[in-house]
């Protein structure tokens, strides 16, 4: 969900708006994570649901997606901002799931890994992201980016489901 590597090309080729332009998109995603911050603190009380988790990462995968297809500059900060919103809850709800999830013997150690996974993997992510935008503009940037991440959360929801599944039938008292 790198992103931010792509909108100050948008903002330039796609959106022609120039520094102030793409000042003016960081911002709306910038407004997009306050409100879910602000959100997330004062409604998530107990262990994230794992639905909010899902779905969150799943809208932002259908709005980077639906960024490869705006040309509009007003449209583009609405976007942004809701892209900002749902990338935001679901960075959060993903750290607040791994942390409660884990011993606190293992915490440091989890939490190492996962940072490795979400910071560690961003220049790859980046290098991929630029050669696609040089080679075929930011639109598709963003359709790739979005597209692979929506992908990615498929195949989680659908293995957390196959496996919660598997789990309920072994559940004693479970008759086939």
């Amino acid at each position: 969900m790198n992103y931010d590597i792509i909108i100050p090309v948008f903002a330039d080729q796609v959106l022609h708006m120039g520094a102030e332009g793409y000042g003016f998109l960081l911002s709306a995603s910038g407004f997009g994570s306050l409100m879910s911050a602000l959100f997330i603190a004062t409604r998530v009380k107990n262990r994230p649901s794992p639905k909010l988790l899902y779905i969150s990462g799943l809208m932002v995968s259908v709005f980077m997606v639906a960024a490869g297809f705006i040309h509009s500059y007003k449209l583009a900060i609405v976007n942004l901002a809701i892209m900002g919103f749902f990338n935001m809850m679901f960075m959060t709800l993903a750290n607040s799931t791994i942390q409660l999830s884990v011993d606190d013997k293992f915490r440091g150690r989890v939490m190492s890994v996962y940072t490795l996974a979400f910071a560690g993997t961003t220049p790859i992510g980046n290098l991929i992201t630029g050669a696609v935008i040089y080679k075929y503009g930011p639109g598709a940037g963003f359709l790739m980016c979005g597209g692979i991440a929506g992908v990615l959360i498929l195949a989680l929801m659908i293995l957390t489901l196959t496996k919660a599944g598997e789990q309920a039938k072994g559940a004693p008292g479970h008759s086939a």
